[in-house]
Formats: structure tokens, C-alpha cells, sequence
């Protein structure tokens, strides 16, 4: 016979809508206090990051085809079945770590950005900081580089990722509106902006070339002329 917190039945409706919630939709978490569950909540994205850490190590030291679930397993320390339980298969492991590394770099571009500055202070903020955070995390932008084209790349990762950056597109379609910006299609935009930012990259990462502060302001500033509107 299934039993029910005692207390239930003395709760309003909106403790007993969040408890049924927990209760059916997370069968782990049936008897756990607060602290407990979330803790075990805490246990599990923690493993989830470390196993998509140790991926991103392995892949820029080995490379998709030499980075087996084994060897990723046994670097992170955890069992391969434990591995599976939170990804179906390499393919979707790539996948996740993708979309993860987008979401850092959304996290980065909004660092202390404002709407209230006008159209160029507010893109030369964005541009500026996803490049220091690329040049601050070299193994994301190599995967990022080497992986967007990738067949084993979905296309929902995909549209995924491209809505993770949608505060970005947001900002684009804002400024074409305002007539601060040419009225491009959006991924003319990305390309016109984003391939500079590769190219500046891979000189820093590859061949050693010191990206200045002032480099990275010139390079900003010949971005936007060439999308802010005439």
C-alpha cells in the first residue's frame, strides 16, 4: 500500500502540486530530505562535468577517433557504464560537450554587458569578450573549430546551439531595426563578425602570435565598420 507524507493533506494547493511533481517525476528522489536530494543532484552534475571535461582533454590530446569510451572512463575515474547513464554514446557525448562549451560562451559574451550603452559600446562588449574568452580556454575553441562541421554533429545540436546564443541574435536584430547595423540576413552577420575572431585565434593559439589589447580593439573596431549601417 502506498504511503504519503503525513502532513499532505495539511498543505495548500501549491505544496501539494510541488510534492506530487518530485514524487512522480524524480522516483530517485522519493524519501529524501532537502539537504539529501540535493546533494545527490550535486553528485550527479558533477560527474557529468568531469566526464565532459575529461572528454574535451582527451579529444584536443588524441583526437574524436582516438578517444574511445574506454580510454575516457578510465581518465575520469568512473566506470563506463556510468558513462552511458548519462550519454547514449560518443556521438551524443560530443554533442553535449558542444552545446556545453556554447553555453559558457554566451555566459562570457554577457559578463557585465548592459543595454544601456549605445549599439557599438555594447557590441565592441560582446565581440571583445568572447574573444579573451577563447584566448582564456584554447582546448574549447579548437573543439569548437574543429567539430561545428563534424557529420556526427547533429543538426538539433545545431539549432540548439544557435538558440543558446539567441541574446546575441537578439542583439543583431535590435541593432538592424535601430538602423545601427546593415540589414543583413543574421548569418551573414555571424560570418562577417565571427571569422575575424577565428583568424585572430588561431595566429595566438597556433603559431604564438601575442594578441594585444590593442590588436584586439583594432580588430573590434574594423568588425563593426563593417557591419554598422551608413
Amino acid at each position: 500500500m502506498r504511503t504519503y507524507n503525513k502532513n499532505l493533506w495539511a498543505w495548500n494547493e501549491k505544496q501539494k502540486s510541488d510534492w506530487f511533481f518530485i514524487h512522480l517525476s524524480f522516483p530517485s528522489y522519493r524519501g529524501m530530505n532537502v539537504h539529501s536530494a540535493r546533494q545527490m543532484f550535486e553528485n550527479k552534475l558533477d560527474k557529468r562535468s568531469l566526464i565532459l571535461g575529461t572528454t574535451l582533454d582527451l579529444i584536443s590530446e588524441q583526437g574524436f577517433h582516438g578517444t574511445p569510451i574506454s580510454i575516457i572512463a578510465q581518465r575520469a575515474g568512473v566506470g563506463a557504464g556510468t558513462i552511458y547513464r548519462y550519454f547514449q554514446n560518443k556521438e551524443e557525448l560530443i554533442n553535449e560537450l558542444f552545446k556545453e562549451i556554447k553555453r559558457d560562451i554566451i555566459r562570457a559574451m554577457l559578463n557585465n554587458y548592459s543595454d544601456e550603452g549605445d549599439f557599438k559600446e555594447r557590441f565592441m562588449h560582446l565581440w571583445k569578450n568572447m574573444v579573451h574568452y577563447f584566448m582564456k580556454h584554447p582546448k574549447e575553441f579548437n573543439f569548437i573549430e574543429q567539430h561545428r562541421y563534424a557529420p556526427y554533429m547533429s543538426n538539433l545540436t545545431r539549432e540548439e546551439s544557435f538558440m543558446i546564443l539567441s541574446p546575441v541574435m537578439m542583439f543583431f536584430i535590435e541593432s538592424k531595426r535601430a538602423k545601427a547595423m546593415k540589414d543583413l540576413p543574421l548569418y551573414t552577420i555571424i560570418a562577417l563578425l565571427y571569422g575575424p575572431i577565428v583568424s585572430l585565434l588561431k595566429q595566438h593559439i597556433d603559431n604564438n602570435q601575442n594578441l594585444s589589447d590593442d590588436r584586439i580593439d583594432q580588430a573590434a573596431e574594423a568588425c563593426w565598420d563593417a557591419v554598422k549601417h551608413n
